[in-house]
């Protein structure tokens, strides 16, 4: 075990700790529904336990490190959150002043399911290194 291996390790810890608890906290504005709270925790859940253990091995046998989560890519996934849950925010207003009671709730399902779809995506990106913003700015930071 070397000191880079245990401060990979370290990085990756909370660097999941913050996004899992980010997430944890946005499912529980954006789902009408129990099931796709309990869908995004799990999913969620799996991945930063995947990815704990690869940190694991990474500080324990070698070889393979922790998945790129930096803290550009926390404050992206931050931001990609607060976007998702304006827009969450303002599209239930819509349909609460516009749609009638029966559709109402069909189409904040559909909608919850949407926006859980792109956070999800959000926190595939951050939890495995990718980029979440394509922009110059975002792009010097990460090389």
């Amino acid at each position: 075990m070397t000191g880079s291996a245990l401060m990979d390790f370290l990085i990756a810890v909370v660097g999941l700790c913050i996004l899992v608890g980010l997430i944890f906290i946005a499912l529980d504005r954006i789902s009408p529904d129990a099931s796709f709270k309990q869908i995004g925790r799990y999913a969620v859940g799996g991945a930063a336990l995947l990815i704990f253990l690869v940190a694991l091995k990474g500080v324990l046998f070698g070889g393979g490190s922790a998945m790129g989560i930096s803290p550009v890519g926390v404050i992206e996934f931050a931001i990609g959150l607060l976007v998702v849950l304006v827009v969450i925010f303002l599209v239930f207003i819509a349909i609460d002043r516009f749609a009638p009671a029966d559709l109402a709730v069909m189409a904040k399902y559909v909608i919850g399911a949407l926006a859980l779809i792109a956070i999800l995506v959000l926190a595939e990106r951050v939890m495995t290194g990718g980029v979440i913003f394509a922009t110059s700015s975002f792009q010097q930071f990460r090389r």
